[in-house]
């Protein structure tokens, strides 16, 4: 699977639509399948973000703060769902049509293009405890996860998901996006692609091959995969296909 990944802090209203156009664009050049953008994007941001994945045909994973920026009137209810606490990181991941698969603010494991990926919230790459981390890694086992995918890492918390990518054995690739040296991980083998400190993007080229795989009715999918009363709750089972 062909991932990219963008390490950047300070978006902004329209200079995050501006600078994520010009991520994509990197993207879909370098042939990207997926493109892991940071857990920082201002509120109301993903209906234009899914636009424009839909352009560049590259799925996008990111997220937003579930705090001030989900309070009523900031944008429609399809695109500003408060989360379960109010506080912390809201993950979500768009296909590469722009359609919205998954929205969580813990962990949520979704098929895309034929693979299985696991998203990961800031709460679980930046616990001071690992008992968090180890839940994680018990998810992504159970759920035969192929990536794992932290857009929300927090300073000095990647060594755990370093050392996971590096187990031998039937353990997940790793996309961990951080506020520096964010890396892309191959299963058993480590760190394929890592930047530096500052705005940068990597790519990599891991070895996923497609799983069928069917995942069941999920709170997230009944709670967030719909855009208001009368349109069907979208993944409510959903299947992984074929992937390239």
């Amino acid at each position: 699977m062909r991932i990219a990944l963008v390490q950047a802090a300070g978006l902004h209203g329209d200079g995050a639509v501006v600078r994520s156009q010009r991520w994509l664009e990197q993207a879909a050049g370098l042939g990207a399948e997926l493109l892991v953008l940071p857990s920082c994007f201002p509120p109301g941001f993903r209906r234009e973000l899914g636009r424009l994945a839909a352009h560049h045909g590259v799925a996008a994973a990111a997220g937003t703060s579930t705090g001030a920026a989900n309070r009523p009137g900031t944008g429609s209810r399809a695109w500003t769902e408060t989360s379960r606490a109010g506080t912390g990181t809201e993950l979500w991941l768009l296909d590469a049509a722009g359609e919205l698969q998954a929205c969580t603010d813990s962990t949520a494991v979704v098929p895309l293009n034929g693979r299985l990926i696991s998203l990961a919230t800031e709460d679980d790459a930046g616990s001071a405890t690992g008992g968090t981390v180890r839940r994680t890694r018990r998810s992504v086992s159970d759920e035969g996860a192929q990536l794992l995918v932290v857009p929300g890492g927090s300073a000095g918390r990647d060594g755990w998901f370093r050392a996971l990518a590096r187990r031998r054995g039937s353990g997940p690739a790793v996309a961990w996006n951080g506020p520096g040296r964010s890396f892309i991980a191959a299963p058993g083998a480590g760190v394929s692609a890592e930047a530096g400190l500052f705005e940068e993007l990597i790519f990599a080229d891991l070895a996923l091959s497609a799983r069928q795989r069917t995942v069941g009715p999920s709170w997230f999918a009944r709670r967030y995969l719909s855009e208001g009363p009368g349109t069907r709750p979208q993944a409510a089972a959903v299947g992984a296909g074929r992937g390239s």
